[in-house]
């Protein structure tokens, strides 16, 4: 952690610029590295993965107001909003270290997979991780041409749960599938083309798939079931992060 570091001062310095710079995929793919902003996400970071935090910037009223920052490197305000990637800074950005483990590396002993095939929007990807980490699901897997799960807006959505359950990307959704088998996980795909769910299997991984156009008929098939939320209003469907936070409650009571 940044213990004793020069602070920088000016919103111009390199070490502001290589910070700001994880924005971008291609610099955390290259460094290794990602940031969590505001005071929730560092939190967790601290209570849960100290050990990943790399360096960790706040401003001294923050500090004052959080004692769990005190080996944070004081930095002005203006140079922390330079480093940070909301409009809104809340006092504080850690930079952690990505985990290397794929699929090859998890296991999924409460049999609780969430597996997400092309999903694009950051908002649903952070919430779909928080409510995976609020019904103790083992592991979230990004397929396909998902969203970055590292990205600032899907980690300030999350909320800290990138720090509690393991998150993973960039495998293709057959190999999450196949992984899935492995673990003797029963693959239920949420469409609407399928039948009414009134309950989950006791060891399952949920195939969710876009926002716009769900899953593809070739995820589909890679299912061994496929089911829908039954719905007695008339809303013709559900945001993908509220169906999915559904689902979640019915794989989390499945015995």
């Amino acid at each position: 952690m940044s213990r004793n570091v020069e602070p920088p001062t000016s919103v111009r310095s390199a070490r502001v610029s290589a910070v700001r710079s994880l924005s971008r995929k291609s610099e955390r793919v290259a460094s290794g590295l990602f940031i969590a902003e505001g005071m929730q996400s560092v939190r967790e970071a601290l209570t849960f993965q100290a050990g990943s935090i790399k360096e960790l910037y706040a401003t001294a009223e923050i500090v004052r107001e959080f004692p769990v920052l005190e080996s944070a490197t004081i930095v002005n305000e203006d140079v922390l909003a330079a480093m940070c990637d909301t409009k809104s800074p809340q006092g504080v950005i850690a930079v952690c270290a990505l985990p290397m483990a794929g699929l090859s590396g998890h296991a999924a002993p409460h049999g609780r997979v969430a597996i997400l095939s092309n999903v694009r929007d950051p908002g649903n990807a952070g919430t779909i991780i928080r409510s995976a980490d609020a019904f103790n699901f083992d592991l979230v897997i990004f397929a396909d041409d998902s969203v970055d799960p590292w990205a600032p807006k899907v980690v300030r959505s999350a909320a800290g749960s990138h720090f509690h359950l393991p998150v993973v990307s960039g495998p293709s959704a057959a190999d999450a599938v196949k992984w899935a088998h492995q673990q003797d996980l029963k693959v239920v795909a949420a469409d609407l083309s399928g039948s009414e769910a009134t309950s989950a299997a006791p060891r399952s991984a949920w195939l969710f798939g876009n926002e716009a156009w769900g899953l593809t008929p070739e995820s589909l098939a890679l299912a061994d079931s496929v089911v829908r939320i039954p719905m007695s209003g008339k809303a013709e469907s559900l945001n993908l992060a509220t169906a999915a936070g559904i689902i979640f409650f019915l794989a989390s009571q499945a015995r």
